[in-house]
């Protein structure tokens, strides 16, 4: 990594403070062994569990919290307004509930190094998979990375983990429809290749899941669009 690259961590949240208290000490002791330059962006949905001002407790001085105050709460609005705010030429997107290990970062950043335009954290390749996971959601899981073999090569295409450079997403439009912003970076960033790293999604430990019917069917959705963008991207 240049002198000049830094590294920009975004995370959405909405109600997780029993979990950033664990996640966000972890994230800043792995990216202080990096001797990398960062900043952690928390993009809170203006949580009514007092999430913010925790969060910019642990953090100090090491990123901030910004409040989306809003009709509409959105994992997929709040990355955007991350990538927007980021500073850094790095953008590293996880999850606020800990099922993420901030200590494979690193991996992500050689990743990169080695020539690779998009990193993922993928728990359907070689190595990766899953703790703890319901059955039910095991199988929604592969379901919907299976509808999402229509519109990128990724095996983990709906994976929320996930490191690209920000100029691979100049001059892009991304427009989510529902949760899944990796889809849409998959799908439209300026890359020519990518590397998937192994890891074992941990189901949150505390909280409940924010998965239900509609997301499902915003994601269905979402599919189609990108299949039109394709289409109409391949017909240029």
């Amino acid at each position: 990594m240049s002198d000049t690259e830094f590294i920009s961590v975004i995370i959405p949240t909405y109600n997780e403070v029993e979990n950033i208290t664990d996640l966000l000490p972890r994230l800043i002791r792995v990216l202080d062994k990096t001797d990398a330059k960062y900043e952690i962006l928390i993009i809170d949905d203006a949580s009514p569990d007092n999430t913010a001002a925790i969060a910019q407790n642990l953090l100090g001085q090491k990123g901030r919290v910004i409040r989306r105050i809003c009709d509409k709460r959105s994992l997929s609005l709040s990355v955007l307004e991350g990538i927007r705010e980021a500073k850094g030429d790095i953008i590293m997107v996880m999850d606020g509930d800990g099922s993420h290990p901030p200590e494979l970062i690193p991996y992500f950043i050689e990743g990169l190094n080695e020539g690779y335009g998009l990193i993922i954290g993928s728990r359907y390749v070689k190595g990766g998979g899953t703790l703890n996971f319901p059955l039910t959601r095991k199988i929604i899981s592969r379901f919907a990375c299976f509808i999402g073999k229509a519109v990128t090569r990724v095996k983990d295409n709906t994976s929320g983990f996930f490191c690209v450079r920000k100029r691979a997403l100049k001059n892009v439009k991304l427009a989510p429809i529902g949760f899944k912003i990796g889809l849409e970076v998959f799908v439209k960033a300026n890359i020519n290749s990518f590397k998937e790293i192994p890891y074992i999604f941990a189901n949150r430990k505390k909280g409940g899941s924010k998965l239900r019917l509609k997301p499902i069917l915003e994601y269905l959705y979402q599919v189609l669009l990108l299949l039109f963008y394709k289409s109409s991207k391949a017909k240029r």
